[in-house]
């Protein structure tokens, strides 16, 4: 029976069955090995995808930080841009001030004053006259009436060069628009000294203390004299505190003295020098600056051991300096001026029935309706076949003028007059008074008016 089996086709069988066995082995090793792979693969794979995201946040973080030094630059560059600018501009400014300053320290020096100009000529006429025979005109102001807008026959002309000045003052004398013109100096210097000299008065004003007067010589016809009156006299020159005027207990009337203090010295001073020896009713005024341990005597003049600083005068009714030296009164005539207008509508004393009396010498004249207005033309100056409604013009700014101060009757403007007269009739006295004070030493046209009154006879034989 063993001699009946193959042992061939047994061994195939064998190894046939190894073979499938170890086949079996080998799939299960692939089936393993792939697992592994596959597995070690999504590891490698999650790996490279944390480096993408780590590389990605990288990259963004150095984008996003050098975006930010790209703003810090322009910002910084904006910063110092800008500073430039205002570096620039203050240089600029300081620049353009400093040409100012300078223009403005030879502009007074650079220009000329026109006096007696035609109320006809307008800016272009003084412009082309001066142009042609000066030199280059920067700048024409005419002064005009701030409500009537009428020329005051005064202009100031600047010119570009300081040499065109000299050339302007040639030519004083020379017609502009048929009438003559006189060329002054600007006086630019006096100009800057007086500005120099207000600065310092107002700059020491707060620390000046009060000064009290004495003011004597009240007596006889100026026994009446009432407060009210005397300060009627001395404000004028600035600001009273006080007056203290001293009265006899039975009689009422003044002993012959009082005292009067200012708030500033500097004013009383002024007060002092124009006052002393200045002539009231017929009566020279003694007036001094007052001290604490002065005694008077009962005719209200200072004892012989009594000390009384008083004003420095030429005479009675002149004008001069302080002895002291420390005051010099300028303006003296228009302070003077002034008081007597302040005091033109009424008298002092009146007191006990006396008859008034007048604060010194009256320029005015008795006062009345009529008044007659001297300066208001030059005859010499005028030329009517140029300008034949000069006179009409005159008339027409006179009466508007004078019906600011009441009711107007006639004015009538003297053609033959020397003086330059305009003639004047008021509806009353009031209105007169008024006018008369108004326009006593105002200035027109480059002149200086003098108002007075006059009589009814005087108008009647003048006036046509």
């Amino acid at each position: 029976m063993a001699d009946d089996l193959d042992f061939d086709a047994v061994e195939q069988l064998l190894d046939s069955a190894e073979k499938a066995a170890t086949g079996d082995r080998e799939r299960e090793r692939d089936r393993r090995g792939g697992g592994d792979r596959e597995r070690r693969g999504d590891r490698e794979e999650r790996r490279d995808d944390r480096g993408d995201r780590d590389e990605d946040r990288y990259r963004g973080g150095g984008r996003e930080e050098r975006r930010e030094r790209s703003r810090s630059k322009d910002r910084e560059a904006e910063r110092l841009q800008k500073e430039r600018e205002r570096e620039e501009q203050r240089r600029t400014e300081e620049e353009e001030e400093r040409k100012r300053q300078i223009e403005d320290a030879t502009r007074g020096d650079r220009t000329v004053m026109i006096v007696c100009l035609h109320h006809k000529a307008d800016e272009r006429d003084v412009y082309e006259f001066f142009s042609t025979n000066a030199g280059k005109v920067r700048d024409v102001q005419i002064i005009r009436d701030a409500r009537t807008g009428r020329s005051k026959g005064l202009a100031y002309i600047e010119f570009y060069l300081q040499e065109s000045t000299l050339k302007a003052l040639a030519l004083s004398g020379q017609a502009v628009k048929g009438q003559a013109i006189r060329v002054q100096p600007s006086q630019a210097e006096k100009n800057r000294a007086a500005q120099a000299a207000k600065q310092m008065i107002n700059y020491s004003a707060p620390r000046e203390t009060p000064l009290r007067l004495y003011v004597g010589g009240l007596t006889d016809s100026l026994a009446n004299i009432s407060e009210e009156e005397l300060k009627k006299l001395f404000s004028p020159f600035g600001e009273i505190e006080f007056i203290d005027l001293h009265r006899d207990p039975y009689t009422n009337k003044c002993k012959g003295f009082a005292f009067v203090q200012f708030k500033n010295a500097s004013e009383a001073r002024e007060a002092m020098t124009a006052m002393n020896g200045f002539q009231l009713a017929g009566k020279e005024l003694k007036v001094g600056i007052a001290t604490s341990d002065m005694q008077l005597d009962g005719t209200g003049a200072p004892a012989a051991g009594g000390a009384l600083a008083l004003g420095g005068m030429g005479g009675p009714g002149e004008l001069g300096d302080g002895r002291d030296g420390e005051f010099k009164l300028q303006g003296a005539d228009e302070r003077m001026a002034l008081m007597q207008k302040l005091a033109a509508g009424g008298g002092i004393g009146g007191q006990g029935g006396g008859a008034p009396m007048s604060l010194g010498p009256q320029g005015g004249g008795t006062p009345s309706i009529h008044l007659c207005l001297h300066g208001m033309f030059n005859m010499a100056q005028v030329n009517l076949a140029t300008d034949p409604e000069f006179f009409n013009d005159i008339h027409a700014d006179v009466e508007q003028e004078c019906k600011k101060y009441g009711s107007v009757s006639r004015v009538w403007a003297d053609q033959s007059s020397s003086k330059g007269d305009v003639w004047v009739k008021f509806g009353d006295l009031g209105s007169a008074q008024n006018c008369q004070r108004a326009l006593d030493r105002r200035w027109f046209a480059g002149q200086q008016i003098i108002a007075e009154f006059t009589t009814e006879q005087l108008w009647n034989s003048t006036v046509r």
